[in-house]
């Protein structure tokens, strides 16, 4: 019984060792979720995402669509400041976007549970259709 009790005692301890390290030291790699695959980048600053960073946004309801407008405010390291050497760029325009300024952009939920983003636009290049 105490070789039983040792044994699951060695398990959980390497269970941990490889938690720690699959958390904790990958933190200053980007984000990818294969070898091929570029590193995740944010719309507006163009800076890599590394691991634990998200883009800002705001998903608009219902949420059982397959379409729906999203607002995409940036990255940590360009929303709510940015840093030094960051620019805000509109990827459909090319011309610079204001702090206050955020992204049109379709989330569309697909199948087995993927996501799609489309970028429509900065607030000046895309401007809301008064039906």
């Amino acid at each position: 019984m105490e070789y039983f009790i040792a044994f699951c005692a060695i398990c959980v301890i390497i269970a941990l060792l490889f938690w720690i390290i699959k958390n904790f030291y990958s933190k200053g790699q980007p984000v990818s979720k294969s070898k091929n695959l570029q590193p995740v980048k944010c719309p507006l600053c163009n800076s890599s995402l590394y691991v634990g960073e998200n883009i800002i946004s705001k998903v608009y309801r219902p949420m059982n669509v397959p379409d729906q407008l999203m607002i995409v405010m940036g990255c940590p390291h360009c929303y709510p400041a940015c840093e030094p050497g960051v620019k805000r760029i509109c990827p459909v325009c090319h011309k610079a976007v204001a702090q206050n300024q955020s992204l049109t952009a379709r989330l569309f939920n697909k199948a087995m549970g993927k996501k799609h983003v489309h970028v429509i636009g900065c607030s000046n290049c895309h401007k809301p259709r008064a039906d």
